[in-house]
């Protein structure tokens, strides 16, 4: 099931180009460039050649003129591109860390700048702890009810004691834990921790609240089906991850209905616990001080035994396979493309993530927006990611095209694939790389609630605070060999799944055209998006023989 995906980034672009065909045609401007020109002189008057020569009979014509320096010669006024930023370690602010004895995790990072303090509380429960058959969108329910009511506040009064001070309260799930985090001044760092414990340890799950809860997670079941970006991502995950993987399953309508009070505290009970979570505090606050609160807030929170999480596998993918969801109604197409990726612990994703901002995850320097969109024209925008992720991930690319062009937009980008897997990325794109990440990730982690956010991240995948200080780092010690080795070990052009959302009467052809040999499926996209509910309900419709006497 995805959760809180955001739709890809169209991007818009212009070129321009012109040569006279009686002059001889100027040198060729570099690609996605305008080649622009400046007189040597702009302030000389343009006399009119006529004019020009009247005046060289009536006056003695003077001695010809040097000529001018070009017109970027010697400027002192330009600005000069800085140097690409230096990798270093992150300078992080001091980072207490200790535990109660329910064995619930702290984490303080300093910051006395802003009279602000955060708390987030990160617990180790979310769609991986959930039961496919029984329980499914259980976690998101019960975070949703967390802020609905507690044993002494109904959901009116959370909110009246919050919005009172100018603070912020939320609570969310997703597949790898649930958050529960506040926001206030330092003045009122008390509140939010009385606020915070009386949701994670007293909710009451009040069956009044629960109808409106449900309704919003019903809307956003339908509204999957209004999104060409959604719809083909999770189709995309249910094909590549599977029935057996928890990033396979897609929530339906039939799930949302079925979850009753009685699963939610289940739930709840089962894997909200102190030696289960992570509570990080960012801010002004003064550590023995925060030590004693914290105790107060969480000592009595009881520690349970918490079952342990499966290791989930993505199946093998054998041979490409093309799932086309028709939509009469779009103009466009959006693609979906890619295979497994692997799992943010794995040594290796420092040179697979170098290797894919060159190939497609910078904006629009990455090969595939070059080739793609630059010099074919066929996209607006495309990108490719291999995320971070507990588990084995997806290797993605996403891009929209017209209908008429969504195969040579597909073999463009195969074809980028299969060019970076065979050479990997040069020597000067991996620099470029490297600068990027080196200037672009300290501005993540300017607030101490962001440096805060990141530890808990690294500390949930067992990553610990040194990846947060040293990303940079790692990331700069990349060498060629390894990007190279990256891209012919996580790129597999051969093997994928493609999922097209667009206009079928269209699309189709161009498949069928291809001869490719490569199968594909077509449905419409009002059809279920699991690959298995589909086939099961082509088995029902299928004719029953009689068995013979």
């Amino acid at each position: 099931m995805n959760r809180a995906r955001v739709a890809a980034l169209l991007l818009a672009g212009v070129m321009l180009a012109g040569a006279c065909q009686h002059q001889p045609p100027p040198p060729a401007a570099r690609p996605a460039s305008v080649e622009v020109r400046y007189e040597n002189n702009p302030e000389a008057p343009k006399t009119p050649p006529a004019t020009a020569a009247a005046a060289g009979a009536a006056k003695k014509v003077p001695p010809p003129v040097p000529p001018l320096p070009p017109y970027w010669t010697n400027r002192a006024d330009l600005i000069k591109a800085p140097a690409p930023p230096q990798p270093a370690a992150l300078a992080l602010p001091r980072i207490d860390r200790f535990k109660l004895k329910n064995g619930l995790e702290v984490i303080a990072v300093a910051r006395k700048d802003l009279p602000v303090v955060s708390f987030s509380l990160a617990v180790k429960a979310g769609g991986y702890d959930e039961d496919k058959a029984r329980t499914l969108g259980v976690a998101d329910f019960t975070a949703a009810m967390l802020r609905r009511g507690t044993q002494k506040r109904t959901a009116d009064e959370i909110s009246a004691a919050i919005d009172f001070v100018g603070g912020s309260l939320e609570t969310q799930a997703g597949n790898e834990s649930s958050t529960a985090s506040c926001s206030a001044l330092v003045k009122d760092a008390r509140l939010c921790l009385d606020l915070l414990s009386d949701i994670l340890l007293h909710p009451a799950f009040p069956e009044s609240e629960m109808p409106e809860v449900r309704d919003q997670l019903l809307a956003a079941v339908s509204g999957v089906y209004d999104s060409p970006q959604e719809l083909a991502n999770e189709h995309f995950d249910n094909l590549l991850f599977g029935e057996k993987n928890p990033d396979g399953w897609i929530l339906t309508k039939e799930d949302v209905q079925k979850i009753t009070r009685e699963d939610l505290v289940t739930f709840w009970r089962t894997f909200y616990r102190p030696q289960n979570a992570i509570l990080a505090v960012a801010g002004d606050s003064d550590s023995a001080r925060l030590h004693a609160e914290v105790e107060r807030a969480f000592g009595s929170w009881e520690r349970a035994a918490v079952p342990a999480r499966p290791e989930f596998k993505i199946p093998e993918l054998k041979a490409t396979r093309i799932l086309l969801v028709d939509r009469p109604d779009l103009t466009q197409a959006t693609l979906v493309f890619g295979h497994a990726g692997l799992r943010h612990a794995d040594p290796r994703w420092y040179a697979v993530t170098l290797m894919n901002y060159v190939l497609g995850g910078s904006d629009f320097s990455s090969r595939l927006m070059t080739e793609v969109r630059a010099k074919r024209g066929l996209t607006y925008g495309i990108g490719s990611s291999f995320g971070a992720t507990l588990y084995d991930g997806a290797f993605r690319v996403s891009a929209s095209t017209k209908n008429e062009s969504v195969w040579e937009a597909l073999v463009a980008s195969v074809d980028e694939i299969r060019r970076m897997k065979a050479g990997g990325p040069g020597a000067d794109e991996l620099a470029k790389a490297k600068g990027y990440y080196a200037g672009s990730y300290p501005f993540s982690l300017q607030t101490a609630a962001g440096v805060a956010g990141s530890i808990v991240g690294a500390e949930l995948q067992d990553l610990g605070i040194d990846y947060v200080r040293d990303l940079p780092l790692r990331l700069a010690a990349v060498d060629d060999a390894q990007a190279k080795q990256a891209g012919q070990d996580f790129l597999f052009p051969d093997t994928m799944v493609v999922v097209i959302v667009g206009k079928a009467d269209v699309i189709e052809p161009q498949i069928v055209r291809a001869k490719t040999g490569i199968r594909y499926e077509r449905i419409n996209f009002k059809d279920p998006i699991s690959h298995a509910a589909r086939a099961h309900l082509r088995k029902q419709k299928q004719p029953q023989t009689q068995p013979q006497p």
